[in-house]
């Protein structure tokens, strides 16, 4: 973007805001504010933002280096002069900001919707003041009257929305949308401001309110200009506190008008209650009331009571919670309120008023864990607050004894992104009940200690430690197999690493590198396995988080927490007892590791050893590693002899389970013997089985029987020809058996395969059934051999006998 120097630049008023004095500058020129945002580099170029509908908002808040070099450019005037003209330089001492940069909500400086004095206006030719776009501007110290809310003519505050981009402005009119509907998107309500007929004279205690405010406002401290003032005589307290602290009183001054109660030292002018009108929806005034008129009389009212702590005991008694977060107040305040809470003092204040003899609260902190040791904060915290919340208030509680620090100060050193207001949260809730009635005391005693005694941990230290690496997966199955337990998934894993980072760092366990993770446990997960971890488990995740710190380059021990008795404070705390996980392998445990050692050092084998305590063989070897024990390697030499070997599985038959029972050697072995001899092994399956390659022993030496007693069902198929032989028909003879005709059929066709020929003729019409010469033949030797006599059938005839 090319920027040429402006001919004319109208110089900016002394309070004016940058947005102010653009819309004065366009009106001059004739241009739209876009325009002339543009030719002033606030908008659309190289390294600035681009134009919007919150643009004059966004540059009269804060500008970006980029703006203050293009306006310096364009003209010719020092960028601090249009830097001063912005709401966070202006009211910097008032504004807290967020995380994102932007301004708090919370802050006593936020708002945007001006109010105005039309005099003002009329006198500058339309051009705004900064001290005007504040809550806590309410008054014209030179006209002497109350600022004007709204707009006459569409009745809403003048600059609730920033000047369109698109229009030209009309310096002191107001640029809202009317009123009425209009179907014109650039219809504006063009009221003249300055003409406002609305005037509230300003009493001097209102003005005197107005002015002290303002000095604050641009000084930055709690300091008023007129010498000791009422409670903020020993201190200086920040300017968000002075605001803040006149935001409650203005409350509780208010609230007390619509009570019907007034106090004698409230100004004469102030007795009206008829300005406040925020209560009329709810019955309560608002924080942050909307009108001029509200916020004068409640400021008026604040500033009168901080002239005395009683005004602000007396105003505050039943007009504030038991729940407000101090934090944002000034200590004095704090202090009044315990007081109107019926407390003689805050625990926060008699901590700080305890004496100590060092008051280096970081000294202190880096002695300390940011969430308390749990042994500590079991015995000290109140029962009704999150262990981790009130963990780490007590940490800061013992950071600001004895010193003037704030809770959000306080606890700062121990935690960066902790909230201040945790710490109030739990500091109003001590000592209510008998239990913690000693706990204040133990917290100053354990500053005493911890400044008087040297501790062996850095946390400081330990907190800025990287631990996105700690306890990675494979380490954490390793500490499992060894200590035989169920490493369980990936919570189980998760719940071990963030214990492991807790017990190091000392921090929340939100503050972990790898708390984003999936599977990421909560707390209760996390204490929910440290109360059933096993003891050899903690001792490995100490061993880890010690070698982790050597890593590191710290050499300290994994955890120190001092005893609860050097506070005075009983420790008598229910031990947790060791938790039981599932084993990895049950049947490790039936195996003594010395009597295994032993045993296999007098020389037994593993496989003895397994025998006889009825588990697997690498059971019995995992124990022996794990004793550190080598085991004997290799196997048993047997020597078979090739030929013997030849006999028993070509000749006799044998099968391959039958020569390694008889050798005692497996049957891998005997496999590895028959190639190594070269012998063919056979085919496996059920042909291959001893009933099958091997001849019936009742066979005895005949041929024939021999060619017929071998194979698979060979005696069945001998025995059913014998019941053939004696019936007339194979049908007769298969009804009996309790076959089909076709498998008899196929059995004596098998039968009389083996025989060498036919054994039977089958009967036809007339004709009954008759054996074949070979038929009779083979029928006579098994009969004999079976032990069957003539006697048990008729004798079939032999074909060709009469």
């Amino acid at each position: 973007m090319s920027l040429r120097r402006l001919l004319h630049v109208a110089m900016p008023l002394p309070d004016e805001p940058l947005d102010s004095w653009v819309e004065f500058m366009a009106h001059s020129y004739g241009a739209t504010v876009g325009e002339m945002a543009r030719a002033l580099g606030l908008i659309g170029g190289n390294g600035v933002p681009a134009a919007g509908a919150h643009s004059s908002r966004a540059w009269s808040t804060a500008l970006e280096p980029q703006q203050l070099r293009n306006l310096e450019l364009a003209t010719g005037r020092s960028g601090d002069e249009y830097r001063a003209m912005t709401r966070t330089t202006f009211a910097a001492n008032a504004i807290r900001l967020t995380p994102q940069g932007r301004i708090s909500a919370s802050c006593p400086a936020t708002g945007v919707a001006a109010r105005y004095c039309p005099e003002c206006l009329a006198d500058s030719g339309g051009r705004w003041r900064l001290s005007w776009q504040f809550p806590f501007g309410f008054a014209c110290l030179r006209h002497k009257r109350l600022l004007v809310d709204a707009c006459p003519g569409c009745g809403q505050p003048p600059r609730l929305i920033g000047h369109p981009l698109t229009l030209v402005p009309e310096p002191g009119r107001c640029h809202n949308r009317p009123a009425t509907e209009s179907t014109v998107l650039r219809a504006r309500c063009g009221a003249d401001l300055a003409s406002s007929e609305e005037f509230v004279a300003a009493d001097s205690e209102t003005r005197e309110a107005q002015r002290l405010i303002l000095r604050v406002v641009a000084t930055g401290i709690g300091e008023f200009g007129i010498g000791e003032f009422g409670i903020y005589a020993d201190g200086r307290p920040s300017t968000i506190q002075v605001l803040s602290d006149m935001l409650l009183l203005s409350r509780a001054g208010r609230q007390a008008l619509v009570d019907g109660e007034r106090f004698e030292w409230m100004p004469a002018g102030e007795a009206d209650a008829s300005p406040i009108t925020s209560h009329r929806r709810t019955g309560k005034v608002d924080l942050r009331p909307s009108t001029a008129r509200e916020v004068a009389l409640g400021n008026t009212i604040a500033f009168e009571a901080l002239r005395a702590g009683e005004r602000i005991t007396d105003l505050l008694r039943g007009r504030v919670s038991i729940h407000t977060a101090l934090d944002h107040y000034s200590p004095p305040l704090r202090d009044h309120v315990s007081r109107a809470l019926g407390r003689t003092r805050r625990p926060t204040a008699t901590l700080q008023a305890v004496k100590v003899w060092v008051t280096d609260p970081e000294a202190r902190a880096a002695k300390l864990p940011a969430v308390l040791w749990p042994e500590w904060t079991a015995r000290l915290a109140p029962r009704r607050l999150d262990a981790e919340i009130a963990g780490g208030a007590l940490a800061a509680a013992v950071v600001f004894v004895g010193t003037r620090l704030t809770h959000g100060s306080a606890i700062k050193l121990l935690d960066r992104e902790a909230k201040g207001r945790q710490v109030s949260h739990v500091m109003r809730s001590l000592g209510r009940n008998a239990p913690e009635a000693d706990t204040i005391r133990a917290i100053a005693r354990l500053a005493a200690f911890l400044d008087e005694t040297p501790t062996p941990i850095d946390f400081a230290r330990r907190r800025t430690i990287d631990y996105s690496g700690i306890l990675p997966r494979d380490q954490w199955q390793e500490i499992c197999r060894t200590a035989n337990v169920l490493p369980g998934g990936d919570r189980r894993w998760q719940a071990a690493r963030a214990h492991l980072y807790v017990l190091l760092s000392g921090n929340r366990l939100a503050r972990a590198p790898f708390a984003d993770e999936l599977g990421f446990p909560p707390l209760a997960a996390v204490r929910e396995l440290r109360a059933g971890m096993p003891a050899a488990v903690t001792a490995a995740l100490d061993a880890a988080g010690a070698e982790f710190l050597r890593l590191q380059g710290v050499d300290e021990p994994v955890s120190w927490v001092p005893e609860l008795e050097v506070v005075g404070v009983s420790g008598e705390l229910a031990s947790p007892s060791e938790g039981r996980w599932p084993q990895a392998r049950p049947a490790r445990a039936a195996v003594d590791s010395v009597r295994a050692v032993a045993a296999y050092s007098a020389g037994r084998s593993v496989g003895e050893i397994a025998f006889d305590r009825g588990v697997a063989r690498q059971t019995v070897g995992r124990v022996l590693a794990a004793e550190g024990v080598e085991t004997r390697r290799g196997r048993r030499s047997t020597v078979i002899d090739p030929e013997w070997l030849r006999e028993r599985y070509i000749v006799e038959r044998h099968t391959i389970p039958e020569i390694a029972a008889e050798v005692g050697v497996t049957m891998t072995t005997i496999n590895r013997h028959l190639e190594a001899a070269g012998i063919p092994r056979r085919a496996r399956g059920s042909a291959s089985r001893a009933t099958a390659i091997r001849v019936d022993p009742r066979a005895g030496d005949s041929p024939l029987l021999r060619r017929i007693l071998v194979g698979q069902d060979a005696a069945q198929r001998a025995e059913r020809f014998l019941i053939v032989a004696r019936h007339d028909t194979m049908t007769a003879a298969a009804h009996e058996i309790g076959v089909t005709l076709s498998i008899l059929a196929s059995q004596m066709k098998r039968i009389g395969a083996d025989a060498g020929g036919s054994l039977i003729t089958r009967a036809q019409r007339g004709q009954p059934l008759t054996l074949t010469e070979l038929g009779a033949e083979v029928r006579r030797e098994l009969a004999a051999a079976f032990g069957v006599s003539g006697a048990e059938g008729r004798e079939l005839p032999t074909e060709g006998c009469p």
